[in-house]
């Protein structure tokens, strides 16, 4: 194999690596824009069941409190 092959032969898999990582590239972007829109929707439930959490804690407070006892 001549040097000008190797030349030859060293830019076309450079071009082809170029066009394989490109294709990575968009393929990541996708994957990062679909993890972001699940992050709003995680964090929602978290906050909602936080809340909830609270909210029986402080029926159950006041359940003690007033001398509340089911059977």
């Amino acid at each position: 194999m001549t040097p000008e092959e190797r030349i030859a032969s060293l830019e076309e898999w450079k071009r082809s690596t170029e066009q394989w990582l490109g294709g990575m590239d968009k393929k990541l972007d996708q994957l990062i824009a679909a993890a972001n829109m699940g992050k709003g929707a995680w964090w929602l439930f978290i906050k909602i069941g936080g809340l909830a959490v609270m909210l029986i804690a402080a029926v159950g407070w006041v359940a003690d409190r007033i001398g509340f006892r089911p059977h």
